[in-house]
């Protein structure tokens, strides 16, 4: 009797390990890189071509931000690419204190998540005329570079399909995943 519950507590902490995925299975994921605007300070792990790549996908809310006594509000950006060929998919997500398109993580004594969701626009890089799609409910961590907490993504070449994950605090947030296939 002993080894039958011995045995169920074993298959009870594989499949409870199953279920909340640790970040530790990296297999091709990569991290999205962070574009920050006017927030000085707050390092920036975007190429230069990166942040021209978000400034060109947020133009019109980069330049509509709030201007305070201190000057414009800041805003922070993720950028991602994949490659394949001479073809090349640019996806990013915005958040800004005044952009009201990102729904604010939860307040209050009891609030854990430090995720918002926010649009993800997707483009074909260089641009090619076509308006860039934007995908709304997409998990954006930003200003998190202290709290081992990141968004990741990976590109399934045979499936064509890009995955996206939500690494909070070392941990995967399984209700951040989202795929998305390409064309």
């Amino acid at each position: 009797m002993k080894r039958a519950a011995v045995v169920a507590l074993a298959v009870a902490a594989a499949v409870s390990a199953l279920a909340q995925p640790q970040a530790s299975s990296n297999a091709g994921w990569k991290a999205m890189h962070e574009a920050v605007f006017d927030r000085p300070g707050l390092p920036t792990t975007a190429t230069k071509e990166e942040r021209e790549i978000a400034q060109a996908l947020w133009a019109t809310e980069l330049s509509a931000r709030e201007r305070t006594s201190a000057g414009l509000m800041s805003a922070y950006a993720l950028v991602g690419d994949v490659r394949e060929g001479a073809k090349r998919i640019v996806f990013s997500m915005y958040a800004s204190g005044d952009d009201p398109s990102c729904d604010a993580a939860p307040n209050g004594a009891d609030a854990s998540d430090i995720f918002v969701r926010c649009r993800m626009r997707v483009a074909s890089w260089p641009p090619s005329g076509a308006p860039a799609a934007s995908l709304p409910g997409y998990c954006m961590i930003f200003a998190a570079s202290e709290t081992n907490s990141r968004i990741e993504y990976r590109y399934d070449r045979s499936a064509q399909t890009l995955q996206f994950r939500t690494i909070q605090f070392g941990k995967v947030v399984p209700s951040c995943s989202r795929s998305l296939k390409l064309d």
